[in-house]
């Protein structure tokens, strides 16, 4: 369903990502590990066609359902966000207004892409978060980002994410601003969307616990290329990869559990 073959990405003239490939199937979970600046986060920004400014995917191809999303205009774009293909980000709560409530924020969100009252996107929200397990939705709606823990607004981000039941979820370390019990329930939810909605997930984190708890196969990434890859029980029991190792022994546990 999502396939990148030898993509290279620049910001200003500076190579960032070289010779990425990669290829995923429906239902796949795949994690992206490695240090700051390994350029794991380039890459699923590449996918959705949101890098920075300046920042360009320079070679190779990225297909998606069969189609060369590099050569969308911004309509086809457009179409494919929020819809098709959805991001979560690290703090969901930094990308929401901070003057607006949550039920603003998501009826607005939902009114995007759907020509519906807003009431009837309100409902629709109050679902979405019901169904992320979310207790007393209503308040949730009526509340300001702020009011929310970092634990809630990361559920708020991803019952957004998943309004329109995208075939990928794209999740920029999505639990790295959590202490470790909301870090494991997070990614229990997410696994748990795979179940629900067969989502295909790529999940960008530092921390190869998460990566071994949530993932069927794993690219660990550095200085911009891949340093190593494969599936789960391959990188925790068989690489030898001298940097695999290195982040294998800095995974700190994950709700009381070490699960490497």
């Amino acid at each position: 369903m999502l396939e990148l073959k030898d993509v290279m990405i620049s910001y200003k003239n500076v190579s960032t990502v070289e010779h990425f490939s990669m290829r995923m199937k429906q239902g796949q979970i795949v994690s992206l590990v490695g240090e700051s600046g390994s350029g794991k986060t380039t890459v699923i920004r590449a996918i959705l066609g949101l890098l920075p400014g300046g920042g360009k995917v320079t070679g190779g191809e990225i297909t998606f359902e069969g189609e060369d999303i590099l050569a969308y205009n911004a309509e086809k774009w457009r179409k494919l966000r929020g819809s098709d293909v959805s991001m979560i980000f690290q703090d969901s709560g930094a990308m929401m207004n901070p003057t607006k409530k949550i039920g603003t924020v998501f009826t607005e969100y939902i009114r995007t892409h759907e020509k519906i009252s807003k009431k009837e996107a309100w409902a629709k929200g109050i679902t979405m978060l019901e169904r992320m397990r979310l207790p007393a939705a209503d308040n949730v709606m009526n509340s300001y980002p702020f009011q929310l823990s970092g634990g809630m607004r990361q559920r708020v981000g991803i019952a957004m994410g998943m309004t329109y039941q995208p075939k990928l979820l794209l999740a920029d370390e999505p639990t790295s601003a959590l202490d470790v019990t909301i870090q494991a329930q997070i990614v229990r939810q997410m696994m748990q969307l795979r179940e629900d909605y067969n989502t295909s997930i790529i999940v960008v984190t530092h921390n190869l616990g998460v990566a071994a708890y949530m993932s069927d196969y794993i690219i660990v990434m550095k200085h911009g290329r891949i340093e190593d890859q494969g599936t789960r029980e391959y990188i925790l029991k068989e690489s030898q990869n001298a940097y695999t190792r290195k982040l294998l022994d800095a995974v700190p546990s994950l709700g009381g559990e070490s699960y490497v």
